[in-house]
């Protein structure tokens, strides 16, 4: 069965499925000057797009998802796309807003499943890098086997957890914890690894040295990081890697998201190369910009623009709906875990 904020539902009934997204959030905290050292203000509008794709975290509006009902209007339109339950990723240092999320998947007709976390070091609030590994797995475990705080559902995996170039004590705690805790209720776990560092093998070990299976290991946005050396041996490790399509932006001078079509060459060339690779595919919707009202690709690119893409590039269809269908419900499913 598969944990969602509407309660427990089986897998077969998830559909299509997006990794790794995010519904309401804050992410303000990430905000940095422009390129060139300025600043952007007031609210996202057209006029202003341009410097966004120059500087995509200059302006602390685009780096806000706060209204439920624009959250239900680009789900819905990704559902009329083909899409059929996202996993709502929104971890401590983000701003989650986990209560709100059943009346948005029930407007919407999407599934969400509910990840619970901490992000990177620098983003999280005090009350939670302070807390010990012990009080930090007993947050995961009552997260997955009762309730998230403040709600009356389980969380579906534990993230997205954060690590920074080089693992904070606290990003070690959580990892650590986060482990044990999911291990024991048959869950997985979800991360998002610092691109400057090449530390995916290294996270893997140490999720697997305190009892996780690395087929419930998740590591979002690998794309981030286009080095097939890397990737591989991160594949190799048993862990899932996650493709996130639709971003094209500049964060700094010499750090920008790949292309689309550079994302499609390298699953291409991996596929090939590592035909049972367990791979998963998303929009990682976490920012204004990339809703559809903004002019960005929204929730729904993937099944909309990319698996048309996939299938014209020759993927067979049965390795398609494993990347989108099979592979996202085999990693989310907790049948063997805690009741």
């Amino acid at each position: 069965m598969i944990e969602t904020v509407l309660g427990p539902v089986d897998a077969a009934r998830l559909g299509r499925v997006a990794t790794n997204e995010h519904v309401l959030t804050d992410a303000r905290g990430l905000t940095r000057p422009t390129r060139e050292g300025g600043v952007l203000e007031g609210p996202v509008r057209p006029e202003i797009l341009g410097d966004l794709r120059w500087s995509y975290l200059s302006l602390p509006d685009n780096l806000t998802l706060d209204s439920p009902e624009t959250a239900v209007a680009e789900l819905k339109a990704a559902a009329a796309d083909g899409l059929g339950t996202i996993v709502e990723a929104t971890s401590w240092g983000m701003g989650p807003r986990h209560a709100d999320l059943p009346a948005v998947s029930r407007a919407a007709g999407v599934h969400i499943v509910a990840a619970y976390g901490s992000y990177i070091d620098k983003t999280l609030p005090d009350w939670w890098a302070g807390q010990t590994e012990a009080e930090m797995e007993r947050a995961f475990t009552t997260a997955l086997t009762d309730a998230i705080p403040g709600t009356d559902f389980r969380a579906g995996l534990l993230g997205l957890l954060g690590t920074s170039d080089e693992i904070t004590a606290a990003e070690g705690r959580a990892l650590r914890a986060a482990a044990r805790a999911a291990a024991a209720a048959h869950a997985a776990v979800s991360i998002r690894l610092d691109a400057r560092a090449r530390r995916g093998p290294e996270v893997a070990a140490l999720l697997a040295a305190e009892g996780l299976d690395p087929s419930r290991i998740l590591f979002c946005n690998i794309d981030k990081v286009l080095d097939a050396a890397y990737v591989r041996e991160i594949a190799d490790t048993g862990a899932t890697v996650e493709f996130a399509f639709g971003s094209e932006h500049y964060f700094g001078d010499g750090a920008r998201d790949a292309t689309d079509g550079e994302r499609l060459d390298f699953l291409l060339r991996l596929l090939d190369d590592r035909p049972g690779v367990a791979v998963t595919l998303t929009c990682s919707v976490w920012t204004k910009g990339q809703l559809t009202r903004y002019g960005g690709m929204g929730y729904g690119h993937v099944v909309r623009r990319i698996v048309p893409a996939l299938a014209r590039l020759g993927v067979p269809p049965e390795r398609i709906d494993d990347l989108i269908v099979a592979r996202p419900a085999a990693l989310l499913d907790r049948t063997d875990g805690a009741p």
